[in-house]
């Protein structure tokens, strides 16, 4: 009886996860970056913009919630520090920064208000990912596998993850955005990289992350910063 006891506590934790995989196809995805913030009285046409894109659109998108209008008087929940410093790093040609800005494949995108959604010209894939969830209570799993043409300096290919959560709202206190509600899609929780080019990596959930609206986005980039290609997986149902 002991013994049996020990073997179902040995299998009850692997009852409670849940493995989901998708793979990329012979197209390169675009990786759609918003650098937004609920600070800032014109983005929330951009993060309606970015919900409302069609799931076949090409693109990957992630938001990035920037922290330098909290100064304002309304701490945005979703900002973060280093996703400022990323958003500078993203523009280091162009000398200052804004919002709300997207970026598609690493160059400034303003275009984004005429068109639903990018015009993008097909670009066969010169690398194909793999990505592989494994969801557990209080974690998120994610295993990425990459096949790399030879005419790819693997040297310099850089891999990211991001644990994105949708389904955001925020009714707004203070600042340019007072009394309003702003909902968000596509927020970036935790972005790491970059990574081996097959890599691993455990995502803690906090309190308060919804499980069931959290994704994660694996993206591979040259050293320019263009996109190699992109790949976002939804949570495992």
């Amino acid at each position: 009886m002991r013994a049996l006891l020990l073997a179902c506590a040995l299998l009850a934790p692997a009852a409670h996860a849940a493995t989901c995989t998708a793979a990329s196809g012979p197209a390169r995805n675009s990786l759609l970056e918003l650098y937004t913030s609920e600070g800032c009285s014109s983005c929330p046409p951009a993060d309606r913009w970015l919900s409302q894109l069609p799931p076949n659109s090409g693109v990957v998108p992630l938001a990035f919630h920037v922290d330098y209008w909290d100064r304002l008087g309304w701490r945005d929940p979703f900002g973060q520090a280093a996703f400022s410093q990323r958003q500078r790093a993203r523009n280091s040609g162009l000398g200052w920064v804004y919002t709300p800005q997207v970026m598609l494949d690493g160059t400034d995108y303003r275009s984004w208000q005429r068109s639903r959604t990018p015009q993008l010209k097909p670009v066969p894939a010169q690398v194909n990912l793999s990505l592989t969830l494994t969801q557990s209570p209080g974690h998120i799993d994610a295993q990425v596998g990459s096949r790399v043409a030879a005419s790819i300096d693997r040297q310099k290919a850089r891999l990211f993850l991001a644990l994105y959560e949708n389904r955001l709202s925020s009714r707004v206190a203070a600042g340019e955005n007072a009394r309003r509600t702003l909902n968000h899609d596509y927020v970036v929780r935790e972005l790491v990289g970059p990574l081996d080019l097959h890599a691993r990596h455990r995502f803690k959930l906090q309190a308060g992350w919804k499980t069931a609206d959290l994704g994660v986005a694996a993206f591979m980039l040259n050293a320019r910063g263009d996109t190699l290609q992109a790949l976002a997986l939804a949570a495992c149902p």
